[in-house]
């Protein structure tokens, strides 16, 4: 059974898109698959169609110590099609960070949760919340792989170094080694800024960057909308074609063993130096691309000025390393204490 995340602590990058659409894709090439929405905000439980509000029991039902394990995973599950199920959230997970707050061994919940599954599936899929605390280190402490979604934007990429930050926290601190590839998604080749971001995305990664592109596709906001994916709406849409390449590329990826091991130190900071390298690069490439936008020179790409102006109101630096810090040191002793128990 393979663990997949779909994971980037920037918002709106396509990770549960991503995770839809990469589910429901295996699941048509004969792969038994799970989709746990770890969102609080439901977007993947909404997205298959499914109203939190008509839920009896979600995902919190099952990692939450006040139920103190009065429901397994098996208890919640939602059949969606042939070969694809789905274990629902809805907004009560929130409540999930406060709960664990001096709890010992609770970044390990979501993970012995699963641990029964491992006959039944060939694949879990786990939508992560965009966002740093005790649902995002479950999530990642479950899974095998993750794959960082990222759109065209300096946003996203500021996410994958970040991201990797906490990849190699859980490698320090309990040896727990994570195999992480980048997507690029909502990518417009008639852009000259998503051309040259993607370029370099490419040669700077290499093998750490899925070959299949996610193209910018209508139908996939459509059938977010539907509650569908893509494929069981549009056979023909672009959208589908791209995600039935990545589960082709995901499954090919385990036989060719293509993944490189992000989590050695060496292969780790290397990547995280050339992300914030590239995020101080493309900055000036977007200064330069406003500059020739204001001068009507990139007439083809009628959102780059607003785009790069989204960009530039941030600074490059951020306190992301503190919050960290906090969330790893918080209730000292409890966070990362000893080996794993299944």
């Amino acid at each position: 059974m393979r663990v997949i995340a779909s994971a980037n602590q920037k918002g709106g990058c396509g990770k549960t898109t991503t995770a839809i659409n990469l589910s429901s894709s295996l699941s048509l090439r004969g792969q038994k698959v799970l989709l746990i929405d770890f969102d609080p905000q439901a977007h993947a439980t909404m997205g298959l169609n499914v109203k939190p509000s008509d839920l009896e029991k979600t995902i919190y039902d099952v990692i939450t110590p006040k139920k103190n394990w009065l429901w397994g995973i098996e208890d919640i599950l939602l059949p969606v099609k042939d070969n694809l199920d789905l274990a629902p959230s809805s907004l009560i997970l929130s409540a999930f960070e406060q709960e664990l707050s001096g709890l010992e061994r609770r970044e390990h919940r979501l993970f012995h949760a699963i641990q029964p599954l491992k006959e039944k599936y060939d694949f879990i899929v786990i939508d992560c919340p965009p966002s740093i605390g005790h649902l995002s280190f479950n999530a990642l402490r479950a899974c095998d792989e993750v794959i960082i979604p990222i759109d065209m934007s300096l946003f996203s990429l500021r996410g994958v170094a970040k991201l990797i930050e906490i990849i190699i926290m859980l490698k320090e601190k309990i040896g727990h080694d994570i195999k992480s590839r980048a997507l690029i998604t909502m990518y417009d080749r008639r852009t000259r800024y998503s051309r040259v971001v993607l370029e370099k995305v490419q040669a700077e990664f290499g093998n750490n960057v899925f070959d299949t592109v996610i193209r910018y596709n209508i139908r996939l906001r459509e059938t977010a909308d539907l509650g569908l994916p893509v494929g069981d709406y549009d056979k023909n849409a672009i959208g589908h074609i791209d995600y039935e390449n990545l589960a082709e590329e995901v499954i090919r990826s385990e036989e060719a063993r293509i993944y490189q091991n992000l989590n050695t130190s060496n292969v780790t900071q290397d990547l995280l130096k050339k992300t914030e390298e590239y995020i101080d690069t493309a900055a000036e490439f977007s200064e330069d691309e406003l500059a020739g936008s204001e001068m009507g020179e990139f007439s083809e790409d009628e959102s780059t000025a607003s785009e790069i102006e989204e960009f530039s109101a941030y600074s490059s630096q951020s306190n992301y390393s503190q919050m960290v810090d906090v969330i790893a040191n918080r209730s000292t002793g409890s966070f990362f204490n000893d080996e794993d128990e299944i």
